[in-house]
């Protein structure tokens, strides 16, 4: 197709070159542009370009998150259709409902036809149907039942074959002798043997579900746990209502374990089957279609009958799931619902970190932004016509969040999901980018180590070895509550790092202005650029300094050739005060937003000349730092979790951390933090170094770190 009619949502440019393999959602057909070919149908505007060789089947296949996705979608179209308030879209459920929790764990309809047809698969796999096949083998000649002429051939050809010569021939040491073999490698039997297979694959995918729903609840409690330990200024009462849901369904969790015990020994029963004589006996790497021929055997034989109707009913499981309207619509519907997934868990992520809507605004794709009040700013929601939802601050993107509905992580093995995240970086994005994909916790756990840093890093928490591009990647699941508070952390951190790390705030100097009174001045200093605002001043402070900052004005004087400097001195101390806010603004605690009753006592300067606050509310403690390696400056806020020396990865973060958090955590002293900007770790040359550091990637960060260092400065 052409190219140049797409757009490249993770970088937010059009594509350039040609379109081969694709990820799941990442193209999308530009709004100007009129249609574009995607198989065999034309796109329209604003539809998904879903490349069949891109698509993970588990996007479509698995039941509880396709319906609980698409469920989500449904609803908050019809708001939005409707002219909806963000208060009502926030307070959709962005976890599996009651509905779909329960039919993910009621018994399904191929479940009940391996339990109805599994001795006679059993009995097939062990007693299995074959048939003689004329072979010729090489023997001793006593073990010889009879010769052909392939035999005389044979033995006349290869003299190796002789015992002895005589006058009259030979006497022979090995003949060729005719012998029939039992050959299971029937047509029927394949069929048994790749079902025995799927039906292992099936088990094994739906005891990955029910271990996801019933994971739901050890998720609430501990999330329980965590939010009543923290102050009320701090607990959100939509997060309650979330919680509250799932405590009253108390059975889910008893149904989720009888249903995991149910379908354990299932599948114990089928992988006996592995073991079987008929396993071996055949090519299991036969292709057979989908559709089963109509043999003798699938037919009159009482026992393949009955593999033939599990065979029905297992591709009957495959292929429910696809909808009248053809794979196309099936694609596209799966876009859009998981674009207003992301949209409800964006809304959630903001009330999570204390964001207020502004007024009555309403989001809906291709409408004005939204309005949010958060900590003292002001901060635009916009939900754009390629489904990515962008924020804003003083007309600055802060972040892109791009919903990807692709799960990079599905195939679980290193390099395919290392291919897939380098298809992501094809065009580097320029502005900041966060990307949202389907993906579970088990997925990640089989991954190495270093994979599943890159598969899972926030802004805050880079992998290690991570170049300057602005992009990063957050799994997200209705079968995980911590989709929330991971988001939410990634959105603390992009929205409170600027205010952070500008300190000490920098005043610059009109001209003509004379710079002899800041000695007499504690509060302020010279600069590199200007003077800085070195702490909070007091309001006596302030009016002493502002009449010495005033009394540098002087009148035109046509003698000395100088003009008046009034304007100089007037901008310079509405720049003096603007810093003082900014500094004062550094006493507002970024976890629970509360401001100091006294900022001059709440500030504390380090002796490295960066900064200290603590709040008297919530007990948080935040500072700045400033990295060893690119020198750049960078907030940090500490927490009594403790650390892991074996993995602190994003997974970690959400159980000890949840939202409170900027930069991560050492895995090795909690007082020590990953810079966010070239993810080089502050312990990186100390003794007692962990896997991150101890990796060749973590040089190559710190290399990268220095260049941009030298080439920003």
């Amino acid at each position: 197709m052409d190219s140049d009619d797409l757009l490249d949502r993770v970088s937010g440019r059009p594509v350039s070159g040609t379109v081969g393999r694709a990820l799941t959602g990442q193209y999308i057909l530009l709004p100007e542009r009129g249609s574009a070919e995607a198989g065999r149908r034309p796109l329209g505007t604003g539809e998904y370009y879903v490349d069949k060789r891109g698509r993970s089947d588990r996007a479509e296949s698995d039941q509880v998150t396709v319906e609980a996705v698409l469920a989500i979608g449904r609803i908050v179209a019809t708001l939005t259709a409707r002219q909806a308030s963000l208060a009502e879209l926030a307070d959709i459920h962005p976890l599996v409902d009651g509905a779909a929790a329960m039919k993910a764990l009621s018994r399904q309809p191929l479940e009940e036809a391996i339990e109805e047809h599994l001795p006679f698969l059993r009995s097939v796999c062990f007693r299995p149907v074959s048939r003689l096949r004329p072979i010729n083998r090489l023997v001793p000649v006593p073990r010889a039942r009879r010769i052909t002429p392939q035999t005389v051939m044979r033995l006349a050809a290869h003299s190796e074959d002789w015992a002895s010569l005589r006058p009259d021939g030979v006497r022979p040491d090995r003949v060729l002798s005719p012998e029939r073999e039992v050959n299971l490698d029937l047509y029927e039997n394949r069929v048994a043997v790749h079902l025995v297979d799927q039906l292992w694959r099936y088990l094994t995918a739906r005891m990955a579900q029910i271990r996801d729903i019933k994971g739901m609840f050890s998720d609430v409690e501990r999330y329980i746990d965590d939010v009543s330990s923290r102050p009320w200024q701090q607990s959100s009462l939509r997060l309650w209502h979330l919680l509250a849901q799932f405590v009253e369904q108390e059975e889910w969790d008893a149904r989720a374990s009888l249903r995991l015990q149910e379908l354990e020994k299932l599948r114990s029963a089928v992988s006996a089957l592995r073991r079987s004589p008929l396993w071996n006996g055949v090519n299991r790497r036969a292709e057979l279609g989908t559709s089963l021929r109509a043999t003798n055997l699938l037919i009159g034989e009482d026992r393949f009958r009955h593999v033939a109707e599990l065979w029905q009913q297992w591709m009957a499981t495959r292929t429910r799931f696809i909808s009248d309207d053809g794979e196309f619509s099936r694609g596209q519907d799966w876009c859009r619902g998981y674009e207003c997934y992301v949209a409800v868990l964006l809304l959630r992520a903001f009330d999570e970190v204390g964001g207020q809507p502004a007024d009555q605004s309403v989001l809906a794709r291709g409408a004005v932004p939204v309005n949010y009040r958060y900590r003292g700013s002001d901060v635009t929601l916009r939900w754009g016509e390629d489904g990515v939802l962008v924020i804003e601050r003083d007309e600055t993107v802060v972040l892109r969040v791009v919903p990807l509905p692709h799960p990079l992580t599905d195939s679980r093995l290193r390099a395919p999901v290392l291919d897939e995240l380098a298809m992501l970086n094809v065009q580097p994005p320029i502005e900041p980018t966060l990307v949202l994909y389907p993906g579970g916790r088990e997925e990640r756990q089989e991954l190495p180590q270093s994979v599943r840093l890159q598969a899972f890093e926030a802004p805050g928490a880079p992998a290690p070895g991570k170049d300057g591009t602005p992009l990063w990647k957050i799994p997200i699941s209705p079968l995980e509550i911590d989709s929330v508070t991971r988001l939410g952390r990634g959105l603390r951190f992009v929205l409170e790092q600027p205010r952070l790390s500008g300190y000490p705030y920098q005043v610059l100097i009109g001209t003509g202005v004379d710079t002899d009174f800041v000695s007499r001045i504690p509060w302020l200093s010279m600069g590199t650029n200007g003077l800085i605002v070195t702490r909070v001043p007091a309001d006596h402070e302030i009016a002493a300094a502002r009449a010495m900052v005033l009394a540098q004005r002087r009148d035109t004087s046509r003698f000395q050739q100088r003009g008046t400097n009034s304007t100089a001195v007037e901008a310079l101390w509405e720049e003096v005060g603007r810093a003082v806010k900014q500094t004062v603004a550094l006493t507002r605690c970024p976890r629970c937003g509360a401001e100091s009753a006294s900022p001059d006592r709440a500030l504390q300067i380090r002796g490295d000349g960066q900064f200290r606050c603590s709040c008297g509310q919530c007990g948080g403690i935040w500072e700045g730092r400033r990295c060893r390696t690119c020198l750049r400056l960078y907030p940090i806020l500490e927490s009594s979790a403790l650390v892991d020396a074996g993995s602190t990865d994003g997974d970690y973060l959400d159980r000890h951390f949840a939202t409170d958090l900027l930069a991560a955590p050492c895995w090795v002293r909690a007082r020590v933090f990953i810079c966010p900007r070239c993810a080089v770790c502050g312990n990186a040359e100390g003794e007692s170094q962990c896997a991150r550091c101890s990796d060749g990637s973590a040089t190559a960060g710190q290399e990268r770190g220095g260049r941009q260092s030298r080439t920003s400065d």
